[in-house]
């Protein structure tokens, strides 16, 4: 079995001092993520693929970088699947502020063109 779960990733180390029931759980997690791993790997390729066709035939249509690959708009769960919504007190005082600064701006050219 020491063969077997160091092949699966369990360093040699970490074996000795586990239980049986320890040892199956950490193979299959390390296989798991092996997997995982790969399929990520497997999609990068496809996309990479899809791009260099994009670059051979159509160099005009190619999406960019951050549209094609939008690695911020992965998530796992429904609740980060929700679009995020900014709360509107939040809008209101940039806006605000915003219309304060250009009033200011506006001021400061009014009185620069009186006495200039």
């Amino acid at each position: 079995m020491y063969p077997k779960a160091v092949e699966a990733g369990i360093s040699a180390d970490r074996f000795w001092s586990m239980t049986y029931e320890e040892i199956i759980i950490q193979a299959e997690a390390n296989g798991k993520i092996r997997k995982r791993e790969l399929e990520e790997q497997a999609y990068l390729d496809y996309k990479a693929t899809q791009l260099n066709a994009y670059a051979f035939n159509d160099p005009k249509k190619m999406p960019k970088f951050d549209d094609y690959y939008n690695f911020d708009q992965v998530s796992t769960t429904e609740e980060d699947k929700a679009p995020k919504q900014q709360d509107w007190r939040i809008m209101k005082a940039r806006m605000m502020e915003r219309a304060a600064m250009i009033k200011d701006t506006k001021e400061r050219k009014a009185k620069s063109e009186e006495g200039g």
